[in-house]
C-alpha cells in the first residue's frame, strides 16, 4: 500500500507545478524525480529508470521519432503544406464538420509516435476559422485521433496482445472493439462537432480531381515515412527523413536549414523523456504491481472482476500515460484466470478499452501535451471541454461488458 500512496503524492506535484507557470516537461521531470525519491524501488532500481530512456531501443526509437515529427511539424507548417491540404480538402469534401473529423482520423492512422502534432496544426488553423474556442479545438483532435488504435491491426496495442497471447484472434477482438469505437464516434460528434456553425465553402469544385491530386501530393509527407518503414523495416526515425525531402521539396527551400533547426523543440522531446521515466519507474515497483495482481487472482464473480479489471487498467494507464504499458502489466494477470475462450475475449476489450481510458485522461498522455501546448490551452480547460464524455464512455463499456458476457 505504501507504493500506492507514494504514487498518489507524486502524481500531484502535477497540478501544483503546472499551477505556479512551470512548463510540463519540467513538470513532468520533477514528478519523476520525486516519484523515485519516494517509490522505495532503491538507488540501483532509479538510476536503471533514468538509463532505460537511453538503454531501451524502443523507448530511444521514440524519442528520435518525436524529436523528427516536430521537425516535420514545424516545417510543414512554415511551408504552408498545412494550409494547402485543408484548401484542397475543402473544396473535395467541402463540409468543414466532416473534416474536423477525418483529418485527426486519418492523421492517426499513421503509426507515428507524437503523431498529434501533425493533426493539431491543422484542426487548430480550421477551428481559428470557424470561430472554434481552443479547448473545443483540443478535444476534437484528441478524440478522433484515436479511432484507428482499436481497429487496425498493426496497431502498437494490438500488436502487444498478439505477442503476448499469439492464441488470440486479434479480428475477434477488433470487432468487439467496434461496439467501443463507434460510440466514441457517435458520443464525440453530438458533443464536440454538431453545434458548431459553419458557412460552406465557396470555392469553386469543378476541380475536384486537380485537387484531389494535390491532396495526395501534398499529404506524402505524412504516409511516405509509414510507406518506407514497411517497405524497409526501418525506424520511423530514419524514414521520417524522407518525409523532411519532399517539404523541402514541395516547399519554396527559403532559408530551409533555418527552418529546420528552429522547428526542432526540445520542450517537446523532453516531455517524452520524462514519460519514460516515470514510466520505468513505474513499472519497477514490485509491491504496487503485486497489489493489483492479489485483487485480481481475489475476485470470484463477474461484477467483481469488472470492478477490478477496470480499475486496474485504468490506474496503470492513467499514470503511466501509456496503454501499451498498461496492458504490458495487465496481459499476465489476464492468463491467469480460468475462463472460457469467449470470456476471455470479453475480458480483453474490457482491459483494452479501460487501459486506453486511462491513457487518454492522462495528464502524462503524449497526445494530449502535445496538442495542449500547440493550442495554447491550460490542461484543466481542456477538462472541463470534456464535462461527460468520460463518464458516457464508461457507461458505453460497462453495459457493453455486462450484456457480452
Amino acid at each position: 500500500m505504501y507504493q500506492l500512496f507514494a504514487t498518489i503524492i507524486a502524481f500531484l506535484c502535477i497540478p501544483i507545478l503546472i499551477r505556479f507557470k512551470f512548463k510540463l516537461s519540467k513538470t513532468l521531470l520533477i514528478t519523476a524525480l520525486v516519484l523515485g525519491m519516494v517509490s522505495g524501488i532503491g538507488i540501483i532500481n532509479l538510476k536503471d529508470a533514468f538509463l532505460s530512456v537511453i538503454t531501451d531501443k524502443s523507448s530511444l526509437s521514440t524519442i528520435l521519432t518525436v524529436a523528427m515529427v516536430t521537425i516535420l511539424s514545424g516545417l510543414m507548417k512554415q511551408y504552408r503544406i498545412l494550409d494547402k491540404i485543408v484548401e484542397s480538402m475543402l473544396i473535395v469534401i467541402n463540409n468543414k464538420k466532416v473534416i474536423l473529423m477525418i483529418i485527426p482520423a486519418m492523421i492517426g492512422m499513421l503509426i507515428v509516435p507524437g503523431g498529434a502534432l501533425l493533426s493539431a496544426p491543422f484542426i487548430n488553423n480550421l477551428g481559428e476559422e470557424m470561430g472554434i474556442k481552443q479547448s473545443r479545438r483540443a478535444a476534437i483532435n484528441l478524440v478522433f485521433r484515436h479511432i484507428s488504435m482499436f481497429i487496425l491491426p498493426y496497431s502498437t496495442s494490438l500488436l502487444i496482445i498478439s505477442g503476448s497471447m499469439p492464441q488470440i484472434n486479434i479480428g475477434q477482438i477488433i470487432l468487439l472493439n467496434l461496439i467501443f469505437v463507434i460510440s466514441m464516434i457517435i458520443i464525440g460528434y453530438f458533443m464536440f462537432i454538431r453545434d458548431i456553425d459553419f458557412e460552406k465553402s465557396i470555392e469553386d469544385r469543378k476541380d475536384i480531381g486537380k485537387n484531389i491530386v494535390n491532396l495526395i501530393v501534398h499529404t506524402s509527407p505524412i504516409y511516405v515515412c509509414v510507406i518506407l518503414n514497411v517497405l524497409t523495416g526501418l525506424p520511423f526515425y530514419i524514414t521520417l527523413i524522407g518525409s523532411i525531402i519532399l517539404v523541402f521539396l514541395l516547399g519554396d527551400k527559403e532559408d530551409f536549414f533555418r527552418h529546420l533547426i528552429k522547428s526542432f523543440n526540445l520542450n517537446t522531446v523532453l516531455i517524452v523523456i520524462a514519460v519514460f521515466i516515470i514510466k520505468g519507474i513505474i513499472l519497477r515497483m514490485d509491491d504496487l504491481l503485486q497489489l493489483f495482481n492479489t485483487m485480481f487472482l481475489g475476485s470470484d464473480s463477474v461484477f467483481s472482476i469488472m470492478i477490478v479489471f477496470f480499475i486496474s487498467s485504468f490506474f496503470f494507464g492513467f499514470i503511466t500515460g501509456n496503454q501499451t504499458a498498461s496492458l504490458a502489466i495487465l496481459l499476465p494477470m489476464v492468463t491467469m484466470l480460468n475462463v472460457s475462450n469467449e470470456t476471455l475475449y470479453v475480458y480483453l476489450y474490457f482491459s483494452y478499452c479501460c487501459a486506453f481510458l486511462g491513457y487518454f485522461f492522462s495528464p502524462l498522455h503524449l497526445c494530449q501535451a502535445f496538442t495542449v501546448q500547440h493550442m495554447g490551452v491550460a490542461t484543466k480547460d481542456l477538462y472541463k471541454e470534456y464535462k461527460y464524455f468520460p463518464v458516457y464512455l464508461v457507461l458505453v463499456l460497462m453495459i457493453s461488458f455486462m450484456i457480452l458476457v
